[in-house]
């Protein structure tokens, strides 16, 4: 397997210390106050789109070693009369529950801090500062915390023709700028890229691969670069290729994640989104703020 070490040599592509030696956001410092106004005014329709798969222990994707999400009861109707002591009245109760999923569980957004090298996590902080009990002190999730934008919608798959990409193909910056020409859709400095590539669509039928997904490439850095991207999502789990280009583990991942600081997002549902063409909408997002965590599940919404 190829040496996937970043050294300190290495600048090439790198957002280390562009934004201050503290800094814990990475390219969300590009989603300025007048990026985010200006975004307010993309709306064209008012739809309202949930970019999330359900929480569910079928029907969605979910790797082996993250387990299901589960849902526990905590209170409801067979508890007789909880509230008497309250003074409740006879029969009033509540239905409460206890959610245990993991944090980069099914529609996801990933910290900063949930992928690291031989020379640490974004921006050089090192990675044995994350401990089993405290998580990462520096670019956890909180510094990810809740953003918004103007997204843009690639639809990859439906420009090549086709329902999904086959699993395995490798989405290249030329793929990319294509498809954008092909829509119509400009891309500005700041704007949250969302990749379709069908494979959700493939998941449901039930004939997905049990590895091989279609997804960015390496080269497709260059296209956040060239283009100043300030995060990005897609419809497959890791928003790169796999087998992994070039066979190097997670390379996409040290690319715009670990490189660049760029905040990654995966699982969306973009079928509706694609279905009625929207392709520019107000993006906005929020993770759950736990303290060390290196990721949350999402519940992305865009409003076109």
């Amino acid at each position: 397997m190829t040496d996937t070490t970043i050294t300190k040599r290495d600048n090439e592509g790198s957002n280390w210390g562009r934004w201050g030696a503290d800094d814990e956001r990475g390219t969300l410092n590009l989603l300025t106050p007048e990026r985010v106004l200006a975004a307010t005014q993309v709306c064209k329709t008012g739809k309202v789109y949930s970019l999330s798969l359900p929480i569910q222990q079928h029907g969605v994707p979910i790797l082996d070693h993250r387990g299901a999400p589960r849902r526990l009861s905590l209170s409801s109707a067979s508890d007789k009369d909880p509230y008497v002591a309250f003074n409740g009245a006879a029969g009033l109760g509540s239905n409460e529950d206890v959610l245990v999923i993991a944090s980069h569980s099914i529609t996801h957004m990933d910290a900063l801090s949930h992928v690291f090298t031989q020379e640490g996590i974004y921006n050089g902080f090192a990675r044995d500062e994350f401990s089993t009990t405290g998580g990462a002190p520096h670019c956890d999730i909180r510094a990810t915390g809740t953003f918004a934008g103007r997204g843009i919608l690639l639809d990859v798959a439906r420009h090549q023709g086709v329902d999904w990409l086959e699993p395995g193909h490798v989405i290249t910056s030329a793929e990319l700028d294509a498809c954008a020409d092909a829509q119509g859709t400009e891309v500005r400095a700041g704007d949250i890229l969302l990749v379709r590539t069908g494979w959700l669509d493939l998941f449901a039928t039930g004939d997905a691969p049990e590895f091989a997904q279609p997804g960015l490439g390496v080269d497709a850095a260059s296209f956040v670069d060239d283009h100043e991207i300030a995060a990005v999502g897609a419809d497959n789990t890791a928003i790169e290729c796999m087998p992994f280009d070039d066979n190097v583990f997670l390379a996409v991942h040290i690319e715009l994640l670990v490189k660049r600081g760029v905040t990654l997002m995966e699982h969306l549902k973009l079928s509706e989104l694609a279905a009625d063409g929207c392709h520019e909408f107000l993006f906005s997002v929020g993770a759950l703020p736990v303290t060390g965590a290196a990721g949350s599940p999402i519940n992305p919404v865009a409003i076109g």
